[in-house]
């Protein structure tokens, strides 16, 4: 596969991949990144990962990537990183937001940290990789760059824990 050399920049595969407001959202919320200094970086194949300080802050990926992430033709997501943020406040609508983007996962908490908790909500199924905006709107963009910023405070402040993937054989 030719990106595994080339390492496409996303700004390229989302204007090849996405129209409309799909493809506005996507580059306005990497050109967000950008600004605060979180540059994508490739991952794999229709995927780009965001760090600061060496922990994982969020996922960008399009169509194309693994199968396993359901994405169709013409979508895109965010998988912003989230930690134990009860004691930080979001407005009740962006609670709202993130809770309707919470991931149905069976297994969620034992492939990555587990929470009980996402903003005041207790879950049975959560970790740090459970939200999930899939062809995010504006409202949700929003929501995800609060998200962003809440991550990269959690790990400038040394409160943020190391991502920890849990293989599939010791789960």
């Amino acid at each position: 596969m030719p990106e595994k050399k080339e390492k496409p920049k996303i700004e390229d595969i989302i204007k090849n991949n996405l129209n409309g407001d799909e493809q506005k959202n996507a580059l306005s919320f990497v050109e967000y990144l950008r600004d605060k200094k979180l540059n994508p970086q490739w991952s794999a194949a229709n995927a780009w990962k965001v760090t600061y300080k060496s922990f994982t802050v969020c996922f960008i990926r399009l169509h194309g990537c693994a199968d396993y992430h359901n994405l169709d033709k013409g979508t895109w997501h965010i998988l912003p990183f989230i930690g134990d943020y009860e004691k930080n406040v979001l407005s009740d609508n962006d609670k709202d937001i993130v809770w309707e983007n919470k991931k149905k996962c069976k297994v969620c908490g034992q492939c990555a940290l587990k929470l009980s908790k996402i903003f005041g909500r207790e879950f049975v199924n959560a970790c740090e990789g459970s939200i999930l905006f899939i062809n995010p709107d504006c409202k949700a963009i929003e929501c995800a760059k609060k998200l962003v910023i809440l991550r990269v405070d959690d790990i400038r402040n040394g409160n943020a824990k190391k991502h920890k993937y849990i293989a599939v054989k010791d789960r």
